[in-house]
């Protein structure tokens, strides 16, 4: 199939009529850069001459479940089984929990605009206040689409980016992540990690407020330049001062700095920046590490210098890297 998306393939994705096959083709079309501010002008067309609202879904499931009774001249006699009258309340319940589904995914996409990069992938970009988010890569940036700047200076978080966020005398620039962790800035430059159990912060220049929860308790905490921050989860927080701060988001260039890492850390970030598992023979082998500043564009430019800083040996096969002596 031509990989061409128009006006009328869109006003039928959102209208929820699209197959399987059509939703692949937009997905692919999603990919250019190019076409996704026009994705957003069709969907604020559609959006103004097909007017949402919000199903009253009690009602809608009473409604839909009540056993409303045959007309005699069809089946005289006969009673509805109660697991058929089950089955159907079941199946209804779930189409009008997946409408909702539908219904909040639509709002999001159109109230928000996000930016995403794959794994090997990292991107710079200027948000409308002049705050310049470099993304690392499997990394996903959110913030307003109407407003950003004006009413608000809220960005959420899912992966590694780094922040130099122009000051503002009234709206405070606010980072928010799934980890109960959250950043408040008034004018500086800092880098966030938000993966798996684990959450940092680290501070290159100005002040910033986190709020965060320990023991079930919320907790707030002012950041000096140099400060690190790291969370994890089931453990209490850590705040401690680092020398060159700047090296955390070395990964902007696309160096890769270590010192005395272990492999079995640096598997960790193998499987964030390029979505790869890694396996070794041995447990003396995950101990071994490695210290320098390397520049690397692809897992296998990164994987050649540590084997061959190591002396070891390794393979790829299907999605998983296994190093060995």
């Amino acid at each position: 199939m031509e990989n061409s998306v128009d006006k009328h393939i869109l006003f039928e994705s959102f209208s929820g009529r699209s197959t399987p096959l059509r939703k692949k083709q937009i997905e692919d079309w999603l990919r250019e850069p190019e076409n996704i501010e026009r994705y957003y002008e069709w969907l604020d067309e559609w959006e103004r001459t097909n007017p949402q609202f919000m199903p009253d879904t009690a009602t809608a499931l009473v409604n839909i479940a009540q056993d409303h009774p045959v007309s005699s001249q069809t089946i005289p006699t006969a009673r509805r089984p109660k697991t058929l009258v089950s089955l159907r309340f079941i199946a209804a319940a779930i189409a009008t929990i997946a409408l909702i589904t539908a219904i909040y995914a639509l709002k999001n996409i159109f109230l928000y605009r996000s930016m995403s990069t794959a794994y090997g992938e990292t991107r710079s970009v200027v948000l409308p206040d002049g705050s310049l988010v470099s993304m690392n890569a499997n990394t996903t940036v959110r913030y307003s689409r109407f407003g950003f700047g004006k009413t608000n200076r809220d960005v959420f978080l899912s992966g590694e980016a780094d922040f130099t966020v122009t000051h503002s005398g009234s709206q405070p620039f606010t980072v928010n992540t799934d980890k109960d962790l959250k950043v408040l800035v008034l004018g500086t430059r800092f880098t966030v990690y938000t993966r798996g159990g684990k959450a940092t912060v680290v501070l290159r220049e100005g002040k910033v407020q986190l709020q965060y929860k320990e023991e079930k308790k919320e907790r707030r905490i002012e950041l000096q330049p140099g400060d690190l921050f790291t969370a994890k989860k089931g453990r209490t927080t850590n705040v401690r001062h680092i020398a060159n701060p700047e090296n955390l988001s070395a990964w902007k260039d696309h160096e890769f700095l270590f010192d005395a890492t272990s492999l079995s850390e640096l598997a960790g970030m193998i499987r964030d920046n390029f979505g790869l598992s890694v396996h070794f023979d041995n447990e003396a082998l995950s101990n071994r590490s490695i210290s320098g500043s390397f520049h690397a564009d692809t897992a296998n430019e990164l994987l050649d210098v540590i084997a061959q800083l190591l002396n070891i040996h390794y393979t790829i096969r299907e999605g998983t890297v296994y190093f060995s002596e």
